[in-house]
Formats: C-alpha cells, structure tokens, sequence
C-alpha cells in the first residue's frame, strides 16, 4: 500500500478528488493547509493557502493516480503543487480491529 499526499490549489481540489475516485479509489482525506514553496521568496509570516488530498491506494494503482492527479492539476504555471508517495507498513480500522491491506 502507498500513502499519495497531494498538494494543490484550492481552486483544483474537486477535479482532483474526482480523478482518484474514477480510478477507484473509495475514501480521501482533504485538509487546508498553508506553505511556501523552497523557492518562493521569503515572505515572513505569509504563506499560501492549498489543499491537501490524501489517499491510501494498492501499488499497482499508484501511477494511475499520479497521472491522473498530474493531468487535471497541471496549468504549466508555478505553483501547481506537489505530489508525494510514501509507504504504508500497517494499517488498522479502529472499528474492526482489522489490520494490514484493507479496503483502502
């Protein structure tokens, strides 16, 4: 299992969302979230606002969900945003007490 955070302008999280969900991917978590990139310039106490998507996916699913993120995020302008992918090690459904590979 992979972890998929994506990072993006506000005005792209619904486009986003349902990119992944047409890949199959059932559940998502969308925080707001505020930043500066490395090389914006240093703006002391101002930040960005942006939209955090996260989802839990299968590895074979994984560089269907990056392309699809990429495809409808992408303006060619700075500032599109970021996608970063990290390994999932366990999992469990508080409720059920399941752990491991779930449905994610």
């Amino acid at each position: 299992m992979k972890k998929i955070e994506t990072i993006v302008p506000s005005g792209k999280k619904d486009a986003v969302i349902a990119a992944i969900k047409k890949i199959g991917v059932g559940g998502v978590t969308v925080h707001q979230v505020q930043g500066q990139g490395a090389q914006d310039p240093p703006l002391v106490g101002e930040f960005f606002s942006r939209e955090m998507i996260i989802c839990v996916a299968d590895d074979p699913k994984v560089d269907e969900i990056i392309n699809a993120i990429a495809n409808v995020a992408c303006t060619g302008t700075k500032g599109d945003g970021k996608v970063f992918v990290t390994e999932v090690v366990d999992a469990l459904d508080i409720c059920t007490k399941k752990r491991g590979t779930m449905d994610i």
